[in-house]
């Protein structure tokens, strides 16, 4: 069972480098989904387009467009590059913290047992899930859903590690199983297939744990700057409820003090 628990260990390594961002308490929720592209931002409701940004400058609220003088593109210049400067960035690592403890899990059940359970493809796809519910990366854009950026950590730390001691547990069974049958059929022996296990173990998590490293100081310096910059966007985004008042009834960033 010991090689188990290192596993299950090992794993949720990777999700604790997120108390760094909650260290710093950030009371800010996003009122609405984004979608960020490379011409294009959209804020989303309900799955629908409710304020769109085209290329930096062109405004349109529930599809019609909102002219504006120069001094007032400006404005929506300003906003529209905080939104690009902070929540691609956010998703990014948000993805891959998730995606590093995925393939830790991946790697190290795959030279335990002949094949990886089922079991464990089934439970991982509701991580891979419940992640891109509230953060989601492509090869041409970047989502997030509404929520409190303060509760990340609550996030990763409940929702998504109860996931990943499913995942694991839930193919305990099989990797057991498939170590059984090893045995009795004289294909290899248990001891040595458990302690091989274990060496792997031991290399991945060298691994995670040199990687997780870099990533902590990454995350503790940007978790420091995430607060100024949601705050000034904020105060952006108020600059063009007033020049545009119907902005508000999609107001995005809110900062609570």
């Amino acid at each position: 069972m010991k090689p188990l628990r290192k596993l299950a260990a090992t794993a949720l390594i990777a999700f604790a480098s997120f108390n760094t961002f909650a260290q710093t308490k950030c009371n800010v929720e996003l009122g609405h989904g984004l979608i960020i592209t490379d011409d294009v931002i959209r804020i989303v409701d309900r799955g629908q387009t409710r304020v769109q940004i085209n290329n930096d400058q062109q405004l349109f609220i529930k599809g019609r467009w909102i002219e504006l003088d120069v001094d007032e593109q400006v404005v929506l210049r300003r906003y529209s590059q905080g939104l690009r400067d902070t929540v691609p960035e956010l998703v990014e690592l948000a993805t891959d913290g998730v995606n590093l403890g995925l393939s830790a899990i991946e790697q190290v059940v795959s030279g335990f047992a002949e094949k990886e359970p089922e079991v464990l493809k089934d439970q991982l796809k509701y991580v891979e899930r419940a992640l891109k519910d509230r953060f989601k990366k492509g090869d041409d854009f970047f989502y997030i859903a509404p929520q409190s950026l303060s509760k990340m950590s609550e996030f990763f730390e409940k929702e998504i590690s109860e996931k990943i001691h499913s995942a694991v547990h839930g193919s305990l069974g099989a990797i057991l199983v498939a170590l059984g049958d090893a045995f009795e059929s004289d294909e290899g022996n248990i001891e040595e297939r458990i302690t091989d296990m274990s060496e792997r173990m031991d290399i991945i998590s060298a691994e995670i744990d040199k990687s997780l490293k870099k990533k902590a100081v990454k995350l503790e310096k940007k978790a420091n700057e995430y607060c100024g910059c949601l705050r000034t966007l904020e105060q952006t985004e108020q600059e063009l409820h007033n020049i545009v008042p119907q902005l508000a009834d999609f107001d995005l960033v809110r900062v609570k003090d």
